[in-house]
């Protein structure tokens, strides 16, 4: 990692563009931020799309062969291709297919094909997602904008799949991804995603909820969170102590993080209880590979405490371990490039 660009969210809503032109300069702003700290000219970007408006299911596609062949990228991108092209629902658009086994000649089920002998056939059984044309029409149109080409399209939901262990995916595991204005949920068993939803609470209803309850500033609430917020009342502190300017007057509130964390927890334990109701409405009700809390607000002190007094499964905080940004914030992007690099090592494109 060579460098990167932060800009706060603007011009979207709920994971969608609600102003264009805002949404584009944010953009712009944040790919120019990564161009001087990275020294590159940035001509090329991987576009990560957000779970609302997909859809996830399951699909097949075979190709026959008429003598001995050796299999390579070529093959398996053919089949994914065929998958592709079965989409039948005009409204949205296949942005990625993701292998989930492999079968040679019919019998011989594999996880990488590549360099067998196929005397017959190659099939390959894969996940789906789909995602509302309009959706991504608009979300490619505003980076675009900016100067840049899109190289390709990854969904959230897909990319999730790197930041799991090999057994948190097989054991069956649900990351919760809590954003600025929207949780994503991905729940992942025997090694590939199930389905996945989201939930329009997150983050920046934690600091509405701290600037109504200390009569304070959308912007002081944003800081004082990032400051002295505690998820978890139990293990808030009444000895760290901060003022906060009141909106109505000039005068000055002392609080403690105790009475801080008594707004956040109760805003935090309600994302974790609608996650809840999402994995009962897809019809998920184990995780035995336990719960994984990425996103801005997972850089919260409690949250890990609080989502473990929630549930019996074991609860863990992702964060990338790439220097400079090891913060759970990044983890998104981090795997939208871990999802590109490892599909083309899949089909060849890269040594």
């Amino acid at each position: 990692m060579i460098g990167t660009g932060q800009t706060y969210t603007s011009g979207i809503k709920n994971g969608l563009i609600d102003d264009f032109d805002i949404a584009r300069q944010a953009i712009k702003d944040t790919i120019k931020k990564a161009s001087i700290a990275s020294g590159v000219d940035i001509k090329e970007v991987f576009l990560k799309l957000p779970i609302i408006g997909t859809e996830v299911y399951d699909e097949s596609n075979e190709i026959d062969f008429y003598e001995d062949t050796e299999i390579n990228g070529s093959h398996i991108e053919k089949v994914l291709e065929g998958i592709r092209e079965k989409n039948d629902v005009q409204e949205t658009e296949v942005i990625n297919v993701f292998p989930i086994r492999f079968i040679v000649d019919k019998e011989n089920e594999v996880s990488d094909p590549k360099e067998l002998i196929a005397r017959h056939s190659l099939k390959v059984e894969a996940g789906v997602i789909a995602i509302q044309k309009s959706i991504l029409i608009n979300m490619i149109k505003c980076v675009e904008a900016c100067g840049v080409d899109v190289l390709d399209v990854y969904s959230d939901a897909y990319n999730y799949g790197s930041i799991l262990t090999a057994t948190e995916k097989e054991l069956g595991a649900c990351v919760i991804d809590i954003g600025e204005d929207v949780t994503q949920v991905a729940f992942y068993e025997r090694g590939e995603l199930v389905d996945a939803d989201s939930i329009e609470m997150a983050g920046r209803d934690i600091t509405d909820d701290i600037a109504q309850g200390l009569n304070t500033s959308y912007e002081t609430a944003e800081k004082v969170k990032h400051q002295y917020g505690h998820a978890f009342y139990d293990s808030a502190s009444d000895q760290d102590i901060f003022t906060v300017e009141q909106v109505d007057s000039d005068e000055t509130v002392q609080y403690t993080q105790k009475d801080l964390s008594d707004f956040i927890e109760a805003r935090v334990e309600e994302i974790f209880f609608e996650v809840f109701d999402v994995l009962q409405d897809l019809g998920l009700t184990k995780v035995n590979g336990g719960f994984i809390v990425t996103g801005g607000s997972a850089n919260l002190l409690g949250v890990k405490e609080l989502l473990s007094d929630m549930v019996s499964e074991k609860v863990r905080i992702h964060t990338p371990s790439q220097m400079g940004i090891r913060k759970p914030e990044f983890s998104s992007a981090i795997s939208t490039i871990s999802s590109s690099i490892a599909f083309d090592e899949l089909l060849d494109y890269v040594t």
